[in-house]
This record gives structure tokens, C-alpha cells and sequence, in this order.
């Protein structure tokens, strides 16, 4: 099963979308040194990277989709002498090893193309360039599920997630409890840990391919858990698992909900994405408040690695789709009480602090109606089926259920406004007490154990009392963890937030103030 799943997943994947999981396989494989460098001054290396076999050798890669015929090896012959050549392409590249080239396809060599590779060789070895391999579907296929040659094996309970997602029965909850159950025990090997990540891309790729695309974006955030516990050991090496899980996240997101993005002030066009089917208003506010989040941790991410320009068309996305999206002031339960403080932190770092104040107030009103007309949200532990029972039951007199009092959006909803929209923090205070919400929530201690359900490291803050009048002081719960977290630490505060958005039952807010600090608009 695990290699028919392998092998369907690399046949799908663009050039790009294999840069994360490889580096990670590469790690698993022993090399050291990787570097990745794709762009306009590659000379025909995507990737770079040393293995001991038994004396150190440099390797350089060349990645490519689909199969290659005659044509496409004729076309590609140029990049492949870049490739063994010894020539600038990075400043760990060491032309004095013995080097390796390596063809790189998610597909395979067909025609005459499958005796080029042999004649290639023989040129290479003849000039002193080094030794060439293709590495296939199946060569990949075969690393991937493990074997005498690679015997580093995927995870024994790997085959619980998928094994649900085969089966069609999945939500987003269920998703993150079998996730977690890759992680726990956490492996203490490095390959271990890497080989984790490829594991969790598997199922990223499966859901992806099923059409869950807001499910696959929730899976990848499996992988920022991941780099942030191994972040608390390691701070160099969590780094890097951090980077490589986020650009994951922002590049799977603009492919998968490209449809949405390009049509980002088209309700009508969101509503056809969604689809048909009596819940179709409850989906199109799912969709709305899982783009808005995606956009808004692309966004805070993007500017904490210094890519500014990229971080602003994020945020300006962001803040058309609030705009002109009425889905997005109608949150369905709880669970998406995490969506909201990345995107109000998101548009105010951008200069869109008013579309910010508008979206908290308009969100406010509509959840307090709930809680002063109905049965108020569904927790955040709630199904699919819970969540509606509770947002369009209360007319019904064959519909049971009771009153909630106890509300996470309205800590997420106060949180934000008290550090982002300090002349609607009052307004948001006053309209919670109001209805008589309890606003509770979990803080998540700076322990690895809080990045997992059920596992301690967390605190529970049970119905908040807020001060009336805004101050510049901390939030008292947010003044539990006033330093910052030690993943934000090496990566910035879009990571707590983004665990946030697996976990959905503890925001991560303390990072908001650290947020706000460095931008005289914030």
C-alpha cells in the first residue's frame, strides 16, 4: 500500500513541489550540507549536497517532472553539462571532491532516452568530470518505502492516517490526533526525525490529491509542529525543519486554492468553488475563514524571513477577500476562533488596520447574537455535525441542544483588538459581557509538550476577565509568557500561530505583542 502511495504521489508532483520533502529524504539518505539552489544563478543545480562513500563526495541535482523522452533529453542536455560542471553555483560547492551529478524525475526515461543516460556517463567519467545517475519514480519510490539498498523505512503508524483518508471518513480534528500520533514517542535519531517529515508530506500529498485542499494545508502545519519540538532541543536544526515546513505551506496553498486567489473579490466564484448541496453556506464560510488564515500566516511568515514584498501582496489578498467576502464574518464554531488573530495581526502590520477594525466588529455582532438568540458556538472540540446542530438548530423544536456560554472566539476577537485596534477594544469587552460569553481558552506553556493535544504543557484560563478601558500594559494572561517562545525565536511569531491553527483549542496569543513591536502603523 505504502509504495503504490508513494509511487502515485511522485507521478503528481510539479518540480517544486518535491523541493521540501527531498531535502528532507536527502537528510534520511546521509547527506549533509544541502543546500537548495534553484533560481536564475543555479548553473543547473537545483540542489547541492556532500555524502562520506567512504571519502566525502560533492553531489549536485537536477530535478525535473514527468517522463523524458528523446525530445526532452535533447532539450535538457545543456542543463545536465551545467549540472557536472565544477562551476560557481554555490559557496559550499566543492569542486575539488569527487563529484556525483544526479537526474532527478518524478516520472521515467522513455524511448531512447533510457540509453542517453549510460553514454552521458562514460563522457563525464572520461573528462574528469565525475560520475552521473538517474534517480526515477522507481529509484524514489523505492527510498521512500525502504528497502535493502535504503533501508530507512517509514513511520509503523503512518498507514493510520492513510488508511482514513482512503476511507473518506476525515475531519479536521481527526486528521490532527492521527498526526500527533506520528510524533509521539518524539524520535531522539536525526534521520528519524527527518524521515518523519517525508512521512507527513505522504499524507499532505493524499489529501491534496483527494481535493481537501484546506485538510492538506492543515497537515502541513504537522510539519512546523515537527521543527517546532525538535527547536527546543535543537535550535539550529529546528530552524531549519521550521523554514522547510513553511515554504511547504505557502507554496501548497497558492497552488491549491490558486481558483480562489485569482478571483479573490468574486463571491459568486467562491461559492461555485464550494460547490452545491444544503450545507453550501456553511461551506463557503469554512472556505472564507481557512483562506483568510492562510493568506495572513503566508503573510506574518513571509515578512519574518525578510520577504517583504511577498508579505504585503499576501496581506493585500487578505484584505480584499475580508472586504468583499461576507462568509468571513461568520465563523461556524470555535474551531475557527484561530483563524482570526493572524489576520487582523496580518492586515494591521500592512496598512490595513480599518479593514481590521471592521472585520472584529462585524464578527462580534454576529457571535453575540448567537449567544444572546441561540445556543451561542459549537467548542472547539466539536464534529462537523455538532457545529451545525449548534449555528442552525435552535429553530427547530426537533433539534435538542443547550446554551454555551463559554466562548474562544471571544478571546480571540478581544486578544486581537487589545493589541491591534485599541479603539474597539472596549466596544469588543463591552458587547461580551454584554451576552454574558465566558471567555476561555488554554495558554500553551513554551514546552515541546504544548504543541500536542492531550499531553500537559498548558494552563487553562477559564472565563477571562478583561479590563474594561484598553492600556498599553500586557494582557495578564498574555504577561505568562512575555518573552519570546523558542520557535519564535528562531523563526519568528508566525509559527506559534500557525500551531494554533492544528491545534484550534490554544491561540498562541502572547505572540501578538511581539507582533505589534517594529512598526510605527502597528
Amino acid at each position: 500500500m505504502l509504495a503504490a502511495a508513494f509511487e502515485s504521489w511522485i507521478s503528481q508532483l510539479s518540480e517544486r513541489d518535491f523541493d521540501a520533502p527531498f531535502t528532507q529524504l536527502l537528510e534520511t539518505l546521509g547527506f549533509y550540507d544541502i543546500h537548495f539552489t534553484h533560481g536564475p544563478y543555479e548553473f543547473g543545480k537545483d540542489f547541492i549536497a556532500k555524502r562520506a562513500e567512504p571519502q566525502p563526495t560533492q553531489y549536485a541535482f537536477q530535478s525535473k517532472a514527468g517522463d523524458i523522452g528523446n525530445a526532452e533529453w535533447s532539450k535538457m542536455r545543456g542543463q545536465l553539462e551545467e549540472l557536472a560542471d565544477a562551476g560557481p553555483a554555490h559557496p559550499n560547492f566543492d569542486g575539488n571532491l569527487p563529484r556525483k551529478s544526479v537526474l532527478i524525475t518524478t516520472g521515467r526515461l522513455t524511448g531512447k532516452a533510457t540509453v542517453a543516460p549510460a553514454a552521458f556517463r562514460e563522457n563525464l567519467q572520461r573528462s574528469g568530470r565525475g560520475d552521473f545517475e538517474v534517480w526515477d519514480i522507481e529509484v524514489l519510490a523505492e527510498q521512500l518505502a525502504g528497502s535493502t539498498r535504503f533501508p530507512l523505512k517509514p513511520s509503523q503508524v503512518l498507514l493510520t492516517p492513510l488508511g482514513l483518508i482512503e476511507s473518506g471518513k476525515i475531519n479536521e480534528r481527526e486528521l490532527e490526533q492521527q498526526l500527533g500520533g506520528l510524533l509521539v514517542p518524539f524520535p531522539s535519531g536525526e534521520v528519524e526525525i527527518h524521515r518523519l517529515f517525508v512521512d507527513n508530506t505522504l499524507v499532505v500529498a493524499r489529501l491534496a490529491e483527494r481535493g481537501w485542499p484546506f485538510l492538506a494545508l492543515s497537515a502541513v502545519l504537522n510539519e512546523v509542529r515537527l521543527g517546532a519540538i525538535r527547536s527546543h532541543a535543537d535550535a539550529q536544526k529546528g530552524r531549519a525543519l521550521l523554514l522547510a515546513a513553511m515554504e511547504h505551506y505557502v507554496q501548497l496553498g497558492e497552488r491549491l486554492l490558486a481558483p480562489l486567489l485569482r478571483a479573490p473579490e468574486d463571491p459568486d466564484a467562491w461559492m461555485h468553488w464550494v460547490g452545491g448541496g444544503p450545507p453550501k453556506m456553511i461551506g463557503y464560510a469554512v472556505v472564507c475563514a481557512k483562506a483568510m488564515e492562510y493568506l495572513a500566516l503566508s503573510s506574518l511568515h513571509l515578512e519574518s524571513v525578510g520577504r517583504i514584498d511577498d508579505a504585503r501582496r499576501k496581506a493585500d489578498l487578505c484584505a480584499k477577500v475580508v472586504k468583499t467576502q461576507p462568509g468571513c464574518i461568520h465563523p461556524v464554531s470555535d474551531r475557527f476562533a484561530a483563524c482570526y488573530p493572524p489576520v487582523v495581526a496580518a492586515l494591521a502590520r500592512f496598512e490595513h488596520r480599518e479593514t481590521g477594525s471592521m472585520l472584529v466588529r462585524r464578527i462580534m455582532k454576529w457571535v453575540c447574537d448567537r449567544y444572546e438568540l441561540g445556543w451561542g458556538l459549537a467548542s472547539t472540540y466539536s464534529t462537523p455535525a455538532e457545529e451545525v446542530r449548534a449555528l442552525l438548530g435552535v429553530p427547530f423544536e426537533s433539534v435538542e441542544g443547550h446554551k454555551r456560554p463559554q466562548s474562544l472566539m471571544a478571546v480571540a476577537l478581544a486578544d486581537a483588538s487589545h493589541v491591534f485596534l485599541p479603539d474597539d477594544y472596549p466596544l469588543i469587552v463591552n458587547e461580551i459581557q454584554a451576552v454574558k460569553m465566558f471567555p476561555d481558552t488554554l495558554h500553551a506553556k513554551d514546552l515541546p509538550e504544548a504543541y500536542l493535544m492531550n499531553a500537559g504543557g498548558t494552563q487553562p484560563l477559564i472565563n477571562i476577565a478583561y479590563p474594561d478601558h484598553w492600556s498599553n500594559q500586557l494582557l495578564p494572561h498574555h504577561a505568562l509568557q512575555a518573552a519570546p517562545r523558542v520557535p519564535e525565536v528562531q523563526t519568528g511569531p508566525a509559527v506559534p500561530l500557525a500551531i494554533g491553527s492544528l491545534l484550534r483549542d490554544r491561540l498562541f496569543t502572547d505572540v501578538l505583542p511581539r507582533l505589534r513591536v517594529g512598526r510605527a502603523e502597528c
